[in-house]
This record gives C-alpha cells, structure tokens and sequence, in this order.
C-alpha cells in the first residue's frame, strides 16, 4: 500500500468522523448483537443424528467425557460452544464439510 493511499484513507476517516464524508462512499452497517441459546439439548441432539458419544465427539472434535459431563448435566457447555452445538443441530453436514476441509 502506498503513502498516498494511506493518507487518502486517513482523510477519508477524518471526514466521515467530522460528517463530511460522501455518503455515497460508504455504506454503514448495524451490528446486532447475537446471544447463544441458553440451553442446548446435546443427548437429543446426537439420538437425532443417530449417533453414539463416541461417534459425536470424534465428528465434531469434543472429548467423550466433555459430552457426557454435559449429557449427564455434570458441565454445562460454554456460549461459544452452545452456539457452535446449535449449528450442529440445525446444519450437521455443513459442519462435517467445514471441519474436512
């Protein structure tokens, strides 16, 4: 990247900070906040799949004893992981495709 990018871009940021930019230049997005479930059934989960625990973890990188910790309500998985557990369920092939490669 050039100074003189660098520079443009600067003065481009001052004068969108100072609302004097071109606002046909720039496009401003909201960004909403997006909570995980509070609650995630992993056991019906993994029966609809058809899936053992041995099976589930090895397809989705969880160890056995985390997934029976929280099939048995010993843990509770973490919001990223309830998230991550949600996609599961709703896009299971999606996941297997993303985690191959």
């Amino acid at each position: 990247m050039s100074g003189k990018r660098i520079i443009d871009g600067l003065r481009e940021a001052v004068e969108y900070m100072d609302g004097k930019a071109d606002k046909s230049c720039y496009k401003v997005h909201e960004i909403v906040p997006v909570r995980p479930p509070e609650h995630v059934d992993v056991r019906a989960i993994r029966n609809v799949m058809g899936l053992t625990q041995a099976m589930f973890a090895a397809q989705f990188g969880f160890s056995i004893n985390t997934l029976r910790n929280w099939e048995q309500g010993k843990r509770r998985p973490d919001p990223a992981v309830r998230a991550y557990l949600r996609v599961i369920e709703k896009a299971p092939d999606t996941v297997r495709a993303a985690l191959a490669g």
